[in-house]
């Protein structure tokens, strides 16, 4: 104990100390960020590489007490330490490079992914999964990819909440007391003191980063938060799935883990690219909602601690699993009416809305599919073909065309299409020889012909299925159905022989023939 609270003591005065003067010297340099976007809350201009003085207070103290002997020799494990110093290392320098000049979102996930790849090969991570399928072990890689996707969540989403003064360092500050009791759980010693020293670390960088700020800890900052917190998180796993080990690990980083799964939802449902930033996190709707920064950032702090708190339930008493977790989801589920997403209204979390918008998208492809292939048809015969082709997948069982004048063209010469009986022609693709229509949809042909009027879609549909999407069905479909339809029957023109039946006589040919 006198290791973990020394780590603690020492990383707070050095945390203190280097943040003064990182601040002091950016502003010198001129290392300021002005608030030129909408996503930033400053007004005035400041130093953004506070991350600078997190990482070096962090590191000294770790290389100042693995150099004293006596505890150096308890805690020092070559591998591991070194690995993680490392891999912590190349997180911290990628981040100043994105603080100094930004770089591509693309870039950063790779070279995330080879730092969390390095981390588990150096000995952090899930090594002892055992799983085995077929008699095959897949234990080590599922280890490696579970522990490579967890290390770039826990990451990215600490990089996603550092909105407002002081909400990323505050919610890490709360949330790795769960690591440091995990790793207490499980006796693992250079995870304890790394965590006191991050502990401390953040401490000591609070009061000069809560609102109002004099300075932020930038990409350099939260990204090696993040990277760290998810690699010293997996140290209460223990070969086989537990409380502690997965449920506590989720609860405990609840609110960024929270907000990076909505910002994926919603730009999903949006159809908007996932890695591009915007103004509608958790922190954002509540400014919308009227709270100031300060108190915006109290009540996230409120939910940290309450995740934090049933972590540590869970650690005490893991009977008590299933109660907290209907708890939380309870607590989760109001958390979200009261943030008043769009995307998530409407019922299912928004799935209702996200399953009409993608019926739609389908449609109107569908539709465009068949403008285009109608543009290559000149007989009836493959007009039919096409329409079945693209109508059916939305819907759509049939089409009818009004067939007018007395002049008409016997069923024979029109096949698919058949003359029903009042005279019209149908073609219907749904299979059935007898049927009632349940949905139709008028399309106003732009014809001239007086063979033809216009024509209709029809639905043969059992009760509970939603009708089509009508408006898919544009004037460029229009346009090329009616042309199509003015091909065929001007191919038919050229051998159809002089004169010819009334309609009533030609119905009756129509069922002879099918007889």
């Amino acid at each position: 104990m006198i290791l973990f609270v020394w780590s603690f003591i020492v990383s707070l005065a050095i945390s203190m100390v280097m943040t003064f003067w990182v601040q002091k010297a950016a502003i010198a340099r001129g290392l300021l960020v002005p608030p030129v976007s909408d996503r930033h809350m400053h007004t005035r201009p400041l130093p953004r590489i506070g991350g600078v003085g997190i990482y070096l207070s962090f590191l000294i103290t770790v290389v100042a007490f693995c150099a004293i002997p006596k505890w150096g020799e308890r805690i020092f494990t070559p591998r591991m330490l070194v690995g993680f110093l490392v891999a912590t290392c190349a997180i911290f320098l990628m981040g100043a490079c994105d603080d100094l000049r930004s770089l591509p979102p693309k870039t950063k996930l790779v070279f995330e992914l080879c730092a969390a790849a390095f981390l588990y090969f150096a000995g952090f991570g899930l090594h002892d999964l055992n799983l085995s399928v077929g008699g095959y072990a897949l234990g080590q890689p599922l280890g490696f990819v579970l522990t490579v996707m967890w290390i770039l969540l826990i990451t990215n989403a600490f990089n996603l909440i550092d909105g407002l003064d002081g909400l990323a360092v505050g919610s890490a500050l709360l949330s790795v007391i769960v690591v440091i009791a995990i790793s207490m759980v499980q006796h693992n010693d250079l995870v304890t003191m790394l965590s006191c020293a991050l502990f401390g670390t953040l401490l000591g960088f609070v009061p000069f980063n809560f609102h109002p700020a004099s300075i932020f800890m930038g990409d350099s900052g939260s990204l090696f938060i993040g990277f760290a917190l998810g690699a010293l998180s997996l140290s209460g796993w223990s070969g086989r799935p537990t409380v502690m080990g997965t449920v506590v690990p989720l609860l405990c980083f609840g609110l960024p883990i929270l907000d990076v799964t909505l910002a994926v939802a919603r730009r999903f449902l949006r159809g908007q690219p996932l890695f591009r930033a915007d103004a509608d996190h958790v922190h954002h709707k509540l400014l919308k909602r009227g709270l100031t920064q300060q108190r915006a950032v109290l009540v996230l702090y409120g939910v940290t601690g309450a995740f934090v708190l049933a972590s540590i339930l869970l650690i005490r008493e893991e009977t008590m699993l299933f109660p907290v977790l209907a708890v939380m989801t309870l607590g989760i589920g109001l958390g979200l009416q009261q943030l008043r997403y769009p995307e998530f209204a409407g019922g299912w979390l928004g799935l209702k809305a996200y399953s009409r918008q993608r019926r739609i998208a389908r449609a109107e492809h569908c539709i465009q599919q068949a403008s285009q292939s109608l543009q290559e048809c000149g007989d009836f015969r493959s007009i039919c073909r096409v329409l079945k082709e693209n109508l059916q997948p939305i819907g759509i069982d049939g089409i009818r065309l009004e067939a007018s004048g007395e002049d008409s063209m016997p069923a024979s010469w029109l096949y698919p299409l058949h003359y029903d009986a009042h005279g019209h022609l149908i073609c219907s693709w749904s299979g059935r020889r007898t049927f009632s229509i349940a949905w139709e949809h008028p399309l106003l042909l732009p014809c001239t012909r007086e063979s033809f009027g216009n024509a209709t879609v029809f639905r043969i549909k059992p009760p509970g299925y939603s009708d089509p999407y009508t408006e898919a069905f544009s004037d460029d479909f229009r346009i090329t159905l009616s042309m199509a339809i003015e091909r065929a029957a001007r191919r038919i023109e050229v051998v159809r022989p002089a004169g010819g039946g009334s309609r009533r006589n030609l119905a009756a040919d129509s069922l002879a023939d099918s007889v």
